[in-house]
């Protein structure tokens, strides 16, 4: 595997490849991988590409105040060694100077109002912001033909499958399942946050979102059903920041009388004691 943090070195490795007829296939990450990211990989290969390029960077810009930034794990060492045994074969790992080479606050501002004002972005204003231009610096860096991102994260993956359709970027942008314990809880690098008791009650996040499923499944008004979701989440000692149905193409709410359709998507975001958990189950 190759490791460089150095700009036009990872460009004249991809640059190559391609002229060889290589599909460029891209992951970006913030490290402290786990089973989720490595999944990504196999779902890369399965969608046609022959190189894997991973980075591994915490992105400053994507922090609100009061945020986790400077606690947030770093585990290169151990990320390098997974990755290279599940035969990626280029790893960028730049730093923050490299990256905003000026101020991380000195930035090109991407917003999509109607995605990033709701849910997540109602208690994180300046995330998803952060995220688009990294996420585009990213690509302008790596040009990959394909990069994927994990369901876990679905409003982040609507937000850049918009940013590179408006920009014109021929990538295509894919979506990969969620990754769980066997007690249903998602793969998050903030699980390892948890107290012992918290990880107990933790999995009754996705428990709550299968039961909101069945209720769709009998036809159940939204707003019932968001409620007795957000009413289960606290009665198990759950801070609810949202629980909501939508749709799944494009974030937008139903209507209590409008028919459901069969793109839907159920997402909840919570805080159990000091972490911050998001879970979303679709259904299509």
């Amino acid at each position: 595997m190759i490791i460089s943090e150095d700009i036009d070195i990872i460009r004249n490795h991809i640059k190559s490849w391609k002229t060889h007829g290589e599909k460029i296939g891209f992951i970006p990450t913030m490290g402290n991988l786990h089973k989720g990211h490595i999944s990504l990989i196999s779902s890369l290969k399965q969608a046609g590409a022959t190189k894997i390029v991973t980075s591994i960077f915490v992105n400053p810009t994507q922090f609100g105040i009061n945020e986790d930034y400077a606690k947030y794990p770093r585990t290169l060492d151990s990320d390098e060694k997974k990755l290279s045994e599940h035969n990626v074969d280029l790893l960028f790992s730049p730093s923050t100077d490299i990256m905003y080479p000026k101020n991380p606050l000195s930035r090109l501002i991407i917003e999509y109002p109607e995605y990033s004002n709701i849910l997540c972005g109602e208690n994180r204003p300046t995330h998803f912001s952060g995220v688009l231009w990294v996420v585009n610096k990213l690509f302008n860096i790596i040009n990959p033909d394909i990069a994927i991102f994990g369901q876990k994260d679905y409003q982040q993956y609507i937000l850049i499958k918009n940013m590179v359709k408006d920009l014109f970027m021929p990538i295509t942008i894919a979506c990969s399942p969620i990754i769980r314990e066997s007690d249903g809880l998602a793969l998050s690098s903030r699980n390892q946050y948890l107290s012992k008791q918290e990880r107990l009650i933790a999995p009754k996040l996705y428990e709550s979102l299968k039961e909101a499923k069945i209720s769709i499944d009998r036809k159940l008004k939204i707003s019932d059903i968001e409620n007795n979701g957000i009413s289960f989440l606290r009665r198990n000692n759950f801070l609810v920041e949202y629980f909501s149905i939508r749709r799944s193409n494009d974030l937008k709410k139903f209507d209590n009388n409008q028919p459901f359709s069969r793109s839907i998507i159920i997402l909840a975001a919570v805080k159990i004691g000091r972490t911050r958990l998001i879970d979303n189950i679709l259904l299509t």
